[in-house]
């Protein structure tokens, strides 16, 4: 038998502010609040999966630090790397192949660098920080239409290597040492990386730049040239990941990881 002396509980009652009906007047999200919808309110469109708060903006942040630079690269990347393709076999000789073995080796230091980074350092990415992979990797594609033609490859690689120059700059001003937590001597040896790296691809970058000059100036030397770009672009990136190994072997050791160099 069912009692009909027994007061069922109600539903609750419709709510009544503009923004998602909130019966105090806070105007904020339903789902930060967990407010209740009643059923004939329907699903709100474009409403909130998450709320917005301190750890949520950080977590999205951390999230988004790497994955949109290796992202960006790798798209950039793509494009280089089909159009070096397509350009080697075109008119093949030993200085096209030796400038595409060149550029394949720049396409992969620079993706090198960026996942180096990514896991070093991460925060809210601002403007710069997107301008930055589209410069320096867009760099990577001219040199890629120029194979054998010692001026203006030499030329387009030295503008590639200046622009590395600044991204590490730019990296040094604006990696203070709450990155490492407590753990200031890696920030140090970050520091000491990354001003290498800078000092190295400047050297090549005004090397480079030379070679092009001279190039320009002076058609009969570019063969000699010509050798002389690929030596030092070869030269340059052994010694940039021979100290980018080194350094980052010695990072991870701090944190108590064990990551030889060239593992």
């Amino acid at each position: 038998m069912i009692d009909e002396s027994y007061e069922w509980p109600q539903p609750p009652a419709r709510l009544l502010t503009r923004s998602h009906r909130v019966p105090d007047g806070d105007y904020y999200s339903v789902a930060r609040h967990n407010y209740p919808r009643t059923a004939e309110d329907g699903p709100e469109r474009g409403g909130a999966i998450q709320a917005l708060d301190h750890d949520v903006l950080i977590r999205r942040s951390l999230e988004i630090s790497s994955s949109c630079f290796t992202t960006i690269i790798s798209i950039l990347q793509g494009v280089a790397l089909a159009i070096l393709a397509d350009n080697t076999f075109n008119d093949p000789s030993p200085l096209v192949y030796f400038h595409s073995i060149c550029l394949l080796l720049v396409l992969v230091g620079v993706f090198y660098t960026y996942v180096n980074m990514s896991i070093m350092l991460r925060w809210a990415p601002s403007f710069l920080d997107s301008f930055m992979p589209f410069m320096i990797a867009g760099l990577e594609i001219p040199p890629a239409y120029f194979l054998g033609q010692v001026a203006a490859w030499n030329t387009w690689l030295a503008m590639l290597w200046l622009g590395a120059a600044t991204g590490f700059y730019v990296n040094i001003r604006w990696s203070p040492a709450a990155h490492f937590g407590k753990e200031l001597e890696a920030h140090r040896i970050f520091h000491r990386m990354y001003h290498e790296l800078m000092l190295t691809s400047l050297a090549c970058g005004l090397a480079m730049g030379c070679f092009g000059i001279g190039a320009h100036l002076y058609p009969a030397g570019r063969p000699w040239l010509g050798i002389a770009g690929v030596i030092t672009v070869l030269a340059t990136m052994a010694t940039f990941v021979a100290r980018s190994e080194i350094r980052a072997s010695q990072i991870h050791e701090r944190f108590g990881v064990h990551r030889p160099p060239f593992n």
